[in-house]
C-alpha cells in the first residue's frame, strides 16, 4: 500500500473496522476534535454583533416566555418552575443537537469525507463537544434565577456533570448507530425528527417526575434514559434530593453504555460501506 491507498487505488480504511480502532482513531485524533470544536464555535457566531452572548440571550427570552405564560397566566404554584423547565431544556438541547448532528454527520460532511482522509468519528465527537461548550455557557442564565430564589450549590453540583456527561454520551451512541444507515436512507433524518419532538412531550422537561404516579417510575425511567439525566441535573442545580432511586441511576447508566458501545459496533462495521454512497 502507499499513500494511504490499497492495490486497487482505493482508500485505505482510516482505523480497523473494529471498535477498538474507532476509539483508538478518536483518542489519537484530539487535536483534529479541537480544530473543528474551534471551527464550529466560530462558525456559529460568524458575523454576529452580539458573539457568545447568545448562548445566554436565547435561554433568557425563553425564562421570560415560560415565567410570563406559566406564573403570571397560568398562576402555577411553584416558583421554581420557571427554572425547571429552563434546565430541562438546555439538556434536552445538548441532547437533540448532538444526535441529529451524529445522524447527518456523514451526509453533511460527504464533500470533505470525500477529499481529506481522516476519521470520521471525530465529527461526532466534535460535535457533541462543542454542544457541551454551548450548553455550558447558557447555563450561565441559570445563575440569576439561583440568586432570586436564594439556592446555594452543594456537593450535588457533581450531578450536574454527571448528567452532562451521559446526555452527550447517549446521544453520541445514537448518533453513531445511525450514521452510516442513514447515508443510504434518508428517511432515518426525518423518522429521527418525528421522534425527537415525540421525546421532547415524554421527558419531564415541562414537568417534573412528581408529576408521574410513582408505580410508573421503574418502566418510564428505565425506558427514558433522558428523564434520568433530566432530573439529575435538576437535583444537582436545586441541591435538593433526587426524585429518582439510586437503580434507575444505575440502569440508565447501564442503558447509556450499551447504547454507545452498541453505536460504536455499527458505525466501525459500517462506516467504510457508507462512504460509498455519499
Amino acid at each position: 500500500m502507499h499513500g494511504g491507498r490499497n492495490t486497487n487505488g482505493m482508500k485505505k480504511p482510516y482505523s480497523p473496522s473494529t471498535i477498538r480502532g474507532t476509539l483508538a482513531s478518536i483518542f489519537t485524533s484530539i487535536p483534529l476534535t479541537r480544530v473543528l470544536m474551534r471551527r464550529d464555535l466560530r462558525l456559529r457566531y460568524h458575523s454576529s454583533i452580539l458573539g457568545y452572548l447568545w448562548s445566554l440571550i436565547e435561554p433568557l427570552m425563553l425564562a421570560a416566555t415560560y415565567y410570563f405564560v406559566f406564573i403570571i397566566i397560568r398562576g402555577t404554584a411553584d416558583e421554581l418552575y420557571p427554572l425547571l423547565v429552563l434546565t430541562g431544556i438546555l439538556i434536552w438541547s445538548l441532547f437533540t443537537k448532538t444526535f441529529r448532528y451524529g445522524v447527518n454527520s456523514m451526509v453533511k460532511s460527504a464533500g470533505l469525507i470525500q477529499q481529506v482522509h481522516f476519521p470520521h468519528s471525530t465529527l461526532i465527537v466534535a460535535k457533541c463537544g462543542t454542544n457541551y461548550v454551548i450548553t455550558a455557557l447558557s447555563m450561565l442564565v441559570l445563575i440569576p434565577f439561583m440568586i432570586a430564589y436564594e439556592i446555594r450549590l452543594t456537593l450535588q453540583i457533581f450531578f450536574i456533570f454527571y448528567g452532562f456527561l451521559m446526555t452527550g454520551l447517549l446521544a453520541m451512541g445514537l448518533g453513531f448507530m445511525l450514521a452510516p444507515a442513514n447515508v443510504r436512507y434518508r428517511d432515518i433524518d426525518h423518522l429521527t425528527g418525528f421522534m425527537v419532538r415525540i421525546g421532547f412531550f415524554l421527558t419531564p422537561i415541562m414537568y417534573t417526575m412528581a408529576y408521574i404516579p410513582e408505580k410508573y417510575h421503574w418502566w418510564y425511567l428505565l425506558l427514558n434514559p433522558m428523564a434520568v439525566n433530566i432530573s439529575v441535573v435538576r437535583a444537582g442545580i436545586l441541591g435538593q434530593p433526587l426524585l429518582i432511586s439510586t437503580q434507575s441511576i444505575l440502569y440508565s447508566f447501564l442503558t447509556t453504555v450499551s447504547i454507545l458501545w452498541l453505536g460504536l459496533y455499527v458505525y466501525s462495521k459500517m462506516k467504510n460501506k457508507a462512504v460509498k454512497y455519499l
